[in-house]
């Protein structure tokens, strides 16, 4: 952290703060082992003082003022970043908040919405290596368990404010089709950084062994039921070396006229509530280092997958996909001056599109979970130290490796949720 100085922090904060002169300031990190692995965050303590004037102006008091900041950055380990594709991931946030998300609300502001989509965190840099943001654990906003995912009525919470995120670029699309092509497209815009095909022989060992872990996993929790073979048959020609990888760069092509900008990263870190008696009483969406143009189903499929177990998806599925397609319909008509959505569909026949376009992505949330389950579940000593610089992605256990290292976790849990989906796609037919 020795490019931070309070010099500069002082300079990055008046605007905000201009009676505020910074005396202190000290960094620790501000994410636990397993809560994050493309790239370090700190959480920058603040001090200082806060000139008040009176309201007649009579009088000036100085008082103690504290507040704090977040700060990502790179990894230390250069290993790291280059198995991970941190840098390109950085490019992609730094686009998000200097071009994307302003472009964005530049949009929705000239309609005038009542209530309108504002859950991406205050921005104060964004540059080269480093972004800075407003730490939004000092205004109350928690975190849930990783391991534990989300609730329903989170589940729906996340879906309403995920609808309107992805509606700003629907209607954007449908208003100026032009503008928002240059948006996205262009040299500086955002691109898709791990599933494209030039990644296939870069990434093969990574999930080579994710695979192989996840194989292990299912056939374990299957023992001694006579369906094994039914369900580990198709994972198993599902995984194959030959197309899996090609299978999820066909996944993330856009869908027209579905198409929009994703969060791309839709699991339960990257989702912060803040609380008023015992009620969800607002949201903030973080991290968007994978935003990437694609179906909206790409990031249904994270959240129903990742966040939900397979009897609260049992129950709920469809009246979330509905909820969240009445959602969508509604803002995107909003954003259109109450105009035509998708060239004039109805709100039933976007529902009848999503429904549709989220099977077809199912297995796409099934490729994401080979990565992701063992890191929702596993401890947190399990997971790589992203702030040693000695650490290149090793796993528990293993000697340190030329690339990137998926997790490993033995846990019943992880077992359980790996089976769970396997067996739920191939009772669908979705696998």
């Amino acid at each position: 952290m020795s490019e931070i100085t309070l010099d500069f922090l002082q300079a990055l904060l008046k605007d905000e703060y201009p009676d505020v002169i910074l005396r202190s300031f000290e960094g620790a990190p501000g994410s636990k082992r397993g809560d994050n692995y493309t790239s370090m965050v700190y959480r920058i303590a603040l001090k200082g003082i806060q000139n008040r004037v009176e309201p007649d102006g009579s009088c000036e008091t100085e008082t103690p003022w504290e507040g704090s900041i977040i700060y990502k950055r790179l990894p230390e380990s250069t290993t790291r970043r280059e198995a991970f594709k941190s840098d390109e991931l950085f490019c992609n946030e730094i686009a998000f908040y200097n071009k994307i998300w302003p472009a964005l609300f530049e949009f929705q502001n000239r309609w005038g919405i009542e209530e309108p989509f504002k859950s991406v965190p205050k921005c104060y840099l964004a540059r080269d290596n480093c972004v800075l943001l407003k730490d939004l654990k000092q205004f109350g906003f928690v975190m849930p368990d990783r391991k534990v995912g989300l609730s329903v009525d989170q589940t729906y919470f996340v879906l309403r404010h995920l609808a309107h995120f992805h509606a700003l670029s629907l209607a954007m699309k449908g208003h100026d089709p032009e503008a928002f092509h240059e948006l996205w497209n262009s040299r500086d815009g955002i691109s898709e950084v791990f599933f494209v095909s030039e990644n296939d022989d870069y990434y093969r060992n990574y999930y080579h062994e994710a695979i192989q872990n996840a194989i292990a996993m299912v056939d374990q929790e299957l023992q001694g039921t006579d369906s094994k073979d039914q369900y580990l048959d198709r994972f198993k020609e599902f995984c194959s070396e030959e197309t899996f990888f090609k299978t999820m760069v066909e996944l993330v092509e856009p869908c027209e006229p579905l198409g929009v900008i994703c969060h791309g990263d839709c699991w339960t870190n990257n989702f912060l509530f803040r609380y008023e008696n015992e009620n969800i009483a607002e949201m903030c969406i973080v991290d968007f280092q994978l935003v990437r143009y694609a179906s909206p189903a790409l990031d249904l499929v994270y959240i129903m997958y990742l966040c939900l177990e397979r009897q609260q998806r049992a129950l709920h599925l469809t009246p979330l996909l509905r909820y969240y397609a009445d959602q969508l319909f509604c803002r995107a008509a909003e954003l259109s001056g109450g105009g035509v959505v998708c060239g004039g569909v109805t709100s039933d026949v976007l529902f009848q599109m999503l429904h549709k376009d989220f099977r077809q992505k199912s297995r796409f949330g099934l490729g994401i979970a080979l990565d992701m389950y063992p890191i929702t579940t596993c401890d947190s000593d399990e997971a790589p130290n992203l702030y040693s610089a000695e650490d290149s992605g090793r796993s528990q256990g293993s000697e340190p490796a030329p690339g990137a290292r998926p997790v490993r976790t033995s846990s019943a849990a992880c077992r359980r949720k790996m089976t769970d989906l396997v067996k739920e796609l191939v009772d669908q037919g979705l696998l």
